[in-house]
């Protein structure tokens, strides 16, 4: 699997900004266990939609919440960047490479399903490693999915945390004039990214709208104390 096994791809250095996320809802000592290997998370969301692309494979057919891009193209485009070293991340974003890879168009539909598991057992052999960005692409597709059809994944918002801080450090206009202005805090996942008047929002939703999913999430309700 060709596309899941760049040995050069993770850096944990400079691209993984997760580690600067305060995890206020976790001890001191839970923090110190933090990994900055997303490896074991980006695994686990790979089989959850695999999972759903076999029970449900109208799927691929169906619109994501992105305009003209279907849930078979959304998955291409996500295999093709799992693991990828940065140089081919930033071609990729000023349009200078081909997405899908040519090894990943040639996978017909019906596998899709099969490679999306392949992947996820690469990610979770030993010393296979994953970061921020990684995470970042798979659990957008997930949150993506799940807010187009109604899916039940099951998502960490300490994670979504973590790809939210880093989709803000990322954004461009419209989303970074927002995050600058605005302080989101998850209701749900005990952490807030962004300056200003806080607006309160659930984790999933936020991640959307700093991946350019959504619109300005709505302003969730607060439980009367």
């Amino acid at each position: 699997m060709q596309w899941c096994s760049g040995a050069d791809a993770y850096s944990g250095a400079v691209t993984d900004w997760a580690r600067f996320l305060p995890l206020s809802n976790r001890s001191g000592d839970d923090e110190g266990t933090v990994s900055r290997d997303r490896s074991p998370a980006v695994a686990e969301l790979l089989f959850a939609i695999a999972t759903a692309l076999n029970a449900e494979p109208t799927l691929l057919t169906s619109p994501t919440l992105r305009p003209g891009v279907s849930g078979d193209a959304a998955i291409r485009e996500v295999l093709s960047e799992l693991r990828a070293p940065w140089w081919r991340r930033w071609a990729i974003s000023v349009g200078a490479v081909e997405v899908p890879r040519p090894e990943v168009a040639a996978i017909p539909a019906a596998d899709l399903s099969g490679a999306l598991r392949a992947c996820a057992g690469t990610l979770a052999q030993p010393g296979v490693r994953a970061g921020i960005r990684d995470l970042g692409s798979v659990l957008v597709l997930a949150l993506d999915l799940q807010a187009a059809h109604e899916l039940a994944f099951d998502v960490d918002p300490i994670l979504c945390g973590a790809v939210a801080l880093d989709l803000a450090l990322r954004s461009r206009m419209p989303q970074r004039s927002v995050v600058t202005a605005r302080t989101f805090v998850a209701v749900d996942g005990g952490w807030q990214v962004g300056r200003g008047p806080q607006l309160q929002a659930s984790a999933a939703s936020i991640v959307l709208f700093l991946a350019g999913r959504g619109d300005l999430p709505p302003e969730a309700p607060t439980s009367a104390s």
